[in-house]
């Protein structure tokens, strides 16, 4: 399959499957009249496959040793393109954001065998909207010693999250696998 094959094939799942038409209120509070749950997609065998080839060539020419992002939406693009780096001769372990760090044990933000000062790094999301998921990794990554190379989502819902973020990306890239106006053209 061609990367063109590929993109289509995984934006039909998208708008098949993770588009719901309806009044939500978002995680930024903002109301919506769409909502993309794009883990009906990314949790799917062939969306996964798919999400996390696209994903990783993207991401290979970064060169990052681990992938992560803040659990829940990160993760099985984690571990989707974990996957893609391992069939493609890479070994790019990933790592979960907690939302709050460990009340007991460590105490730790960061799950996952990453860190060692400086390793490279790219973070993750599935959706982005006003960029606090993101951002989240971004800090807790760095914290921990992450060199933060790149950033990808899945949708961008363009709604001033890249934006949000470029203070804590600077020069580093965002790449988005698709925008909202690329899955829903102006029916948004």
């Amino acid at each position: 399959m061609t990367d063109a094959s590929a993109r289509d094939r995984l934006r039909t799942l998208l708008v098949d499957h993770a588009v719901i038409r309806e009044s939500v209120v978002l995680s930024s509070g903002r109301r919506s009249s769409y909502y993309v749950d794009a883990r009906q997609v990314l949790l799917d065998p062939e969306g996964a496959a798919l999400s996390g080839r696209l994903g990783w060539d993207l991401l290979a020419p970064l060169e990052p040793a681990a992938v992560g992002g803040l659990t829940m939406g990160a993760d099985p693009l984690v571990c989707a393109i974990s996957a893609a780096a391992w069939a493609d001769g890479r070994r790019v372990t990933g790592f979960f954001v907690r939302k709050e760090a460990k009340k007991h044990g460590l105490q730790q933000w960061i799950e996952g065998p990453f860190l060692e000062e400086g390793t490279p790094v790219v973070v993750v999301d599935d959706v982005l909207t006003s960029g606090g998921s993101l951002r989240i990794a971004i800090e807790k990554a760095r914290q921990a010693g992450g060199d933060v190379r790149g950033a990808l989502v899945v949708i961008d819902r363009e709604e001033g999250g890249r934006e949000s973020l470029a203070d804590v990306l600077g020069d580093t890239p965002l790449h988005a696998l698709f925008t909202a106006t690329e899955l829903l053209g102006d029916e948004r």
